[in-house]
């Protein structure tokens, strides 16, 4: 009878630890995701901001804004790349990436809403490196708190096929997050190819940026296609890259799922991640505190300054 009691009392005392174990990870579980369902108490002399931006490129002036991120900084800080024409913006994820803690970076390509000069492909590419200028310039790192070791790029659609372009060559990027690739080098050649041609200039037409000629767009991507090969771009790169797809628009991709610094995965979603904006900010956050924040930044190697005898 003692032997029965005393294996009651055991297993009681197991099922007490396990549910506490258990409420403990489901705590843990819920702060590692704070940022998507509380506000927090503003830095009383950091405080979390939004700075409008006009930012030279190409001389146009192209408009932006940046969240910054709550406290003194300095702080990760993602730029976003929208897409063709931008109708998703993604600011739900800019609000709560920023609550997450990185400062967040957002602005419209040349000829786009608002923006100066003539909306091309080459043009955009161009842009997101004059933001690059501008957020690595000594004097606004240091008013929008950037932390310039650790700035990644986040692209949706034709952001994200700019993103892999520009960041993957710029050593100012640390890594790159794309969503649903726009991947002209694949779309523009080959058995496909002029279809996807009369379809994006149709698209194109129906769009109403302010300054852009369908033509001049396509032909312009044309020009400079063997530029835009982003497969090539992902297999000599060394830097964390992340793409999410809605279907399976860049099998070649799953080539590199071997590589240790690339990640490729297919979502059961549609084009603008519709049901899984939660789940998308979750990836990008996990993907930044792995990837870009816990990365050392790299030390430059000083000259031996021994004498040699």
């Amino acid at each position: 009878m003692n032997n029965v009691f005393s294996a009651f009392l055991l297993l009681a005392s197991l099922t007490t630890i396990l549910s506490s174990c258990q409420s403990e990870t489901s705590k843990s579980e819920k702060e590692n995701i704070e940022y998507i369902y509380n506000d927090f108490k503003p830095d009383e002399f950091y405080p979390a901001a939004q700075v409008e931006l006009q930012i030279k490129s190409s001389g146009s002036t192209i408009y932006g804004f940046a969240y910054t991120a709550d406290g003194k900084g300095p702080h990760p800080t993602i730029v976003l790349l929208h897409g063709l024409p931008g109708n998703e913006r993604n600011l739900d994820l800019a609000q709560n990436l920023r609550r997450a803690g990185n400062n967040v970076i957002y602005f419209n390509y040349r000829g786009a809403w608002g923006s100066q000069g003539v909306f091309r492909f080459k043009n955009s590419v161009e842009d997101a490196g004059a933001v690059l200028d501008y957020l690595t310039d000594s004097l606004n790192r240091f008013q929008l708190k950037v932390d310039t070791g650790k700035i990644a790029l986040v692209g949706h659609s034709m952001g994200a096929g700019l993103a892999l372009i520009s960041g993957l060559k710029d050593p100012r990027v640390k890594g790159v997050f794309a969503v649903s690739v726009f991947n002209p080098y694949t779309l523009l050649q080959g058995k496909d190819a002029e279809g996807n041609l009369i379809g994006l200039k149709e698209y194109l037409l129906t769009l109403g940026m302010l300054n852009c000629d369908p033509n001049e767009f396509l032909n312009d991507i044309l020009k400079d296609i063997q530029q835009y090969d982003i497969e090539k771009m992902i297999a000599s790169s060394k830097k964390p890259i992340m793409v999410i797809d809605e279907h399976m628009n860049n099998p070649t991709f799953t080539n590199y799922n071997k590589s240790k610094t690339f990640e490729y995965k297919i979502w059961n979603t549609d084009h603008a991640f519709s049901n899984r904006r939660v789940a998308l900010t979750k990836e990008i956050v996990k993907w930044m505190n792995k990837e870009i924040i816990s990365t050392p930044i790299e030390k430059e190697k000083k000259p031996d300054l021994k004498i040699k005898k």
